[in-house]
């Protein structure tokens, strides 16, 4: 039956087939990615949305990080421990290479990393740190797995590895990581420091379900173009073969 694929019709009908999937394909793998990125952002925009809380009203020190808690807008006071500061190596930035600064604030429930912001380079000695008590503004993201490598000085870390600062600094740490946007003492906002505040980070993955809806249409075409392509080339291989034209008898 395959013979007939031979035939350079069907060959034609092969390669269109083979174009309209793999267009199928793309298409679909395009839509996804929409759907992803869109899903994303919509998530992002609905933490953001939400009002600004006290972190000690979401969440306890060493519990869990929930996924709502992402980008999530979030107050915390207390005072800097600065000799605790570390430095996390080998961050970008807007196309710069350089740190982030992470200072434990001591606060009346707990000890928060706070992300103070970007450096570029690596610092030998850290950003100086707002003397008193302090108000951070900021969202919440989680903590990073554990990066491994040479010995680093002290100060210095490859990653916010929560289940190492945990056993680095005193007190009972919160399992979150607040990336600050501002800093305000007892006369209001500070002036912006040395660094660089950092973005949010990227909220969990989510599909908008309406460009996931037009990805699985664009697979279903294929499989459509597909199937109709097979029923075509089968109906016409198991048809009976036309006969063949009879010649009239020449009378004398």
């Amino acid at each position: 039956m395959f013979r007939g694929l031979l035939t350079p019709r069907w060959l034609g009908r092969l390669v269109g087939l083979v174009v309209v999937v793999a267009a199928c394909v793309v298409l679909g793998l395009w839509q996804l990615g929409v759907a992803r990125d869109e899903g994303r952002k919509q998530a992002i925009e609905a933490a953001a949305a939400l009002p600004r809380a006290p972190l000690s009203q979401l969440t306890r020190p060493h519990s869990a990080f929930e996924a709502e808690f992402s980008n999530r807008p979030v107050s915390v006071t207390g005072t800097y421990a600065a000799e605790r500061t570390i430095v996390v190596v080998d961050r970008r930035l807007d196309g710069r290479v350089g740190s982030w600064v992470v200072t434990p604030l001591v606060t009346d429930t707990g000890v928060v990393p706070v992300l103070r912001g970007f450096v570029d380079g690596t610092p030998t000695t850290p950003p100086p740190t707002p003397p008193g008590r302090v108000t951070v503004l900021g969202t919440l993201g989680p903590g990073e797995s554990p990066q491994y490598g040479a010995a680093l000085p002290a100060h210095q870390a490859r990653a916010i590895d929560l289940a190492a600062l945990v056993n680095q600094w005193p007190g009972d740490l919160y399992n979150v990581v607040v990336l600050a946007s501002t800093e305000s003492g007892p006369d209001g906002v500070l002036p912006e420091s040395a660094v660089t505040r950092v973005p949010p980070p990227e909220a969990p993955s989510q599909l908008n379900l309406r460009n996931a809806a037009y990805a699985l249409q664009w697979w279903v075409f294929g499989v459509f173009a597909i199937v109709m392509w097979w029923k075509m080339f089968r109906a016409e291989q198991q048809a009976p073969p036309a006969p063949a034209p009879r010649k009239e008898e020449v009378r004398a």
